[in-house]
């Protein structure tokens, strides 16, 4: 059994998988399967895949002739590997070459230590956009750590962390809905801390706020579901025997859904969210919680 597993859902890659996958090969470390879960593609992504596992024992292709959605095909990828240490690899991220050697050394240093990523880097149009905040410590007890995460997960970066497989085993949710990620990556808190090394060893590419909005209104009905993207998530949080109930939980999950309504607002609603940035500007004490695009540069 190798050390590390790595989990690669795809769809429809073609243009992107053979580079992510040269990426993960030219590790330093070298300990590692690479598991490609392709999720019933129609283009060549397979072909490109089978080509890479000829030349290298490391690399194994699992097709799947039904399509399922995202939760789904992450969690076909992680149940498909069985090395005691995980972490899932998007068919369109870039990763330095000591990616995996820095990340697993100071897993090994540390049994407190549940994850642990380097800085990401990230891009638009190829041309560097910022370095995400997705992946700062946690590094205080599972409470403080579980409510500081979903203050502001941002785009939940630390998702894509060098994990202990066991954080993983029970913590994918039964259903999908816009923002499962987010109970997948809380449901982990009480495995341990997550570590951040402080440097860049990953890139990947900004996802546009208008794909977050189109999953919202394909996942939800009725017009006000659609405004408040992250809704079904405060439902779940609250529900789920696997989290506990902290204190500040409440108040971090309610400005979390109340951002997701200003994201939604300032791309499909700019006139109404013009309304509700004033409301924001003369009674917020805290701007940094609004971490929303400008609905200025909508015409």
């Amino acid at each position: 059994m190798p050390l590390i597993s790595v989990g690669m859902p795809v769809l429809n890659a073609e243009k992107t998988v053979g580079m992510a996958i040269q990426n993960l090969l030219a590790q330093t470390f070298q300990d590692f399967e690479l598991v490609i879960c392709d999720n019933a593609s129609d283009d060549d992504t397979a072909k490109i895949v089978q080509g890479f596992a000829k030349q290298d024992s490391r690399v194994r292709l699992v097709s799947f002739d039904e399509r399922v959605d995202i939760r789904l095909s992450f969690k076909r990828a992680f149940e498909n590997t069985s090395a005691p240490y995980f972490m899932f690899a998007p068919a369109d991220d870039r990763w330095y070459a000591e990616f995996m050697e820095e990340t697993l050394a100071i897993l090994q240093s540390d049994p407190d230590l549940l994850a642990c990523s380097g800085k990401v880097a990230f891009f638009e149009d190829d041309q560097f956009s910022h370095i995400s905040k997705g992946t700062a410590p946690l590094m205080e007890d599972s409470g403080k750590n579980l409510v500081r995460y979903l203050t502001d997960p941002v785009e939940n970066a630390r998702a894509f962390s060098l994990m202990r497989r066991e954080a993983l085993t029970d913590a994918f949710p039964d259903v999908t809905y816009p923002g499962w990620d987010f109970q997948l990556i809380a449901r982990t808190m009480v495995h341990g801390k997550y570590w951040e090394i402080d440097k860049v060893l990953a890139e990947r590419d900004v996802t546009p706020l208008e794909a977050y909005i189109v999953q919202a209104e394909n996942s939800y009905k009725y017009t006000l579901q659609k405004a408040f993207p992250l809704h079904r998530l405060l439902i779940e949080i609250v529900r789920d025997k696997k989290i506990a109930n902290q204190r500040g939980l409440y108040p971090a999950l309610t400005k979390l859904v109340w951002r997701s309504h200003m994201n939604y607002a300032a791309y499909r609603m700019p006139r109404w969210f013009r309304t509700i940035g004033l409301y924001r500007s003369v009674f917020s004490t805290r701007p940094d919680l609004w971490s929303i695009r400008d609905a200025e540069a909508r015409p």
